[in-house]
């Protein structure tokens, strides 16, 4: 007769809790992605306008380079090609509206926190990227992932914003607002 075990009934748990991890890991396809990361200057209203037209000038760069890529691998390899064509493409959006801050791009493997990109869940790790920092680079960052080209998709359906956000000013919505004046001084 087979008696139970304690300790061999929770190893092979843990084995089959690992092996299924390991399976989860290999199976999700967001471990299979070249990212695209840009940090804006700073957080001021303009900085954060020109960050997203960088970003956009990249992914029609990196779009038509990216088109025909069947593998991370392959698209990594063309993103570190690419780095000086990066650069001078985000030079250009920047001098075209007027800035002239230095811009790195760099091409490697960066942690990122856990995100959401439509229903695909991007968990906490590394992750191969591609980072374009603008002038300091103390501002808020924008990412998407180039390939599988994700960012293009995103941008088609939401005509362009960010991941569907849209900048605004609380102070500036008040004042469009017509009846608040009105409103303010009826209250009293």
């Amino acid at each position: 007769m087979l008696r139970f075990h304690p300790l061999i009934a929770a190893a092979v748990l843990v084995a089959l809790l690992l092996g299924f991890h390991q399976y989860q890991i290999h199976q999700n396809p967001c471990y299979e992605v070249l990212r695209l990361h840009v940090v804006a200057n700073s957080n001021r209203l303009d900085d954060q306008k020109v960050k997203l037209k960088v970003r956009d000038s990249i992914i029609n760069l990196m779009g038509n380079r990216l088109a025909k890529v069947e593998s991370a691998d392959a698209a990594y390899r063309i993103a570190a090609d690419s780095i000086p064509d990066i650069e001078q493409a985000a030079r250009e959006t920047l001098a075209a509206h007027g800035y002239d801050y230095p811009v790195t791009v760099s091409v490697g493997n960066f942690d990122f926190p856990t995100r959401f990109y439509g229903a695909q869940v991007f968990p906490c790790g590394e992750y191969a990227a591609v980072r374009v920092v603008l002038g300091e680079g103390r501002g808020q960052n924008w990412w998407c992932v180039l390939f599988p080209p994700l960012c293009l998709k995103n941008l088609d359906q939401d005509g362009g914003k960010a991941g569907g956000v849209e900048l605004r000013l609380k102070v500036v919505e008040i004042f469009k607002d017509k009846n608040w004046l009105h409103r303010s001084v009826a209250g009293r």
